[in-house]
């Protein structure tokens, strides 16, 4: 498999530390046994080390390593380019140029440590044809669940996947479809978004659609999620039943982002997971923008981009801390929503870093990228965590993220199924 370079039989990683992903404290001086692209054994080096059979290969030693599982990323969007452009701009590209995106897209993000990714729309059948890929090794990339065609009204968010369908009747048959085509969950806009002609201040399913939604999905055992930036699409995708929520925005009809207590309250009590893409909020663009505003080069143009987008980060940072307070810490996720407009590939890290700047603790921010979000997508498991039994998804960090977060920037080697990463 291109980028993948496969192990063969039983071998053991010796680490420095290891963070296993259910939250546990960090242990020192770990080792993990693997056998067949399966963790066999976790613990102490040397009660691990001391029972390793004469004359098998010795421990693969990462002295100053930190293990943390597999990162998983709720929210992807692998065909699109990540470039800046529009919605508009980036459909009037073919599949074929779109598929070829998806696999540079999927291996940037797979060396960046992401080893499982929930992909949330894309455009035809393009999603089941870049898993298949990747499940076939044709390329290299995370272990995918996909959406699919997201499930839009007509002229909606994302129309141009062409997934759309509208009244109870017509979702019921669109995920039927979607179902039959392999979809591992249900994408639905429950709100407009950044696509030309629709509006993320206002719900565009109603109760009842919505419902349908949840419904037909869960008859044929698929979770859903939700795109939801309006308050009122939030309050419409909590009643309804849905399993996850994108975004969360609290945008009011007047387009004004404003925290309702109430809402939240009700989204704490739900059970739903919230998945807040925090760095889709324009992160891209101010570490972009950052170092030319000091080395005062930036133009009027681009000074009034980056403080737009230092605003709209800065209220959602403050929205996911208010969120985590009032208890829905544990239910908060990482998901990049790489793909759109300029969010990257291959940077999870952003997304756990501004997990810490909104108030969560270094290990929240790493079980929302690990055992929060494999639970969130229904891969709990096989994935997420360090433990005996799981699949052997393994990133080697190079110093602790629980002493600095931005240690999730510095990846020394990536396993997906006991292999390594090249």
């Amino acid at each position: 498999m291109t980028g993948v370079k496969a192990g063969n039989g039983r071998r053991t990683l010796r680490v420095a530390g290891l963070i296993d992903g259910t939250g546990a404290p960090q242990r020192s001086d770990a080792a993990i046994v693997i056998e067949g692209g399966t963790i066999q054994r976790v613990g102490p080096s040397a009660d691990v080390l001391g029972d390793i059979p004469p004359g098998e290969d010795a421990a693969i030693s990462w002295s100053d390593g930190i293990a943390v599982p597999g990162f998983v990323d709720a929210h992807v969007h692998f065909t699109l380019f990540a470039d800046g452009r529009s919605y508009e701009a980036m459909a009037a590209e073919s599949d074929v140029t779109m598929a070829f995106a998806a696999a540079r897209n999927a291996l940037v993000h797979l060396r960046a440590g992401v080893t499982t990714a929930r992909d949330n729309g894309s455009r035809n059948r393009l999603g089941f044809e870049l898993k298949t890929a990747i499940d076939h090794g044709i390329i290299a990339g995370p272990r995918l669940l996909v959406s699919g065609r997201p499930v839009t009204q007509p002229a909606g968010h994302f129309h141009w996947c062409n997934g759309t369908a509208e009244g109870p009747d017509g979702i019921r048959a669109a995920i039927k479809r979607l179902a039959a085509e392999g979809a591992d969950h249900i994408k639905v806009m429950a709100s407009g978004g950044g696509t030309l002609g629709t509006d993320p201040a206002r719900a565009s399913y109603s109760r009842e659609e919505l419902a349908a939604a949840a419904d037909a999905a869960h008859e044929l055992g698929l979770a859903t999620t939700a795109h939801c930036r309006a308050s009122e699409s939030m309050a419409r995708a909590i009643e309804a039943g849905l399993d996850c929520m994108e975004h969360g925005e609290f945008i009011a009809q007047d387009g004004a982002r404003r925290f309702d207590p109430d809402l939240a309250r009700r989204l704490v009590d739900s059970g739903m997971y919230l998945s807040p893409t925090l760095q889709a909020n324009g992160w891209d663009t101010i570490v972009r923008l950052r170092p030319l505003r000091a080395a005062g080069t930036l133009t009027a143009e681009e000074e009034q981009i980056l403080a737009g987008a230092e605003r709209d980060t800065e209220i959602t940072l403050e929205q996911v801390g208010l969120l985590a307070g009032m208890g829905l810490g544990e239910r908060i996720i990482a998901g990049t929503d790489a793909g759109c407009f300029d969010f990257s590939f291959g940077h999870i890290d952003y997304c756990l870093e501004l997990m810490v700047a909104a108030g969560l603790s270094p290990m929240q921010a790493v079980v929302a990228a690990t055992g929060a979000a494999a639970r969130a997508c229904g891969m709990a498991d096989q994935v997420g965590t360090i433990e005996a039994g799981k699949r052997a998804d393994i990133v080697i960090l190079g110093a602790s993220p629980l002493d600095d977060i931005r240690a999730a920037s510095d990846v020394r080697a990536v396993y997906q199924d006991g292999n390594l990463v090249g």
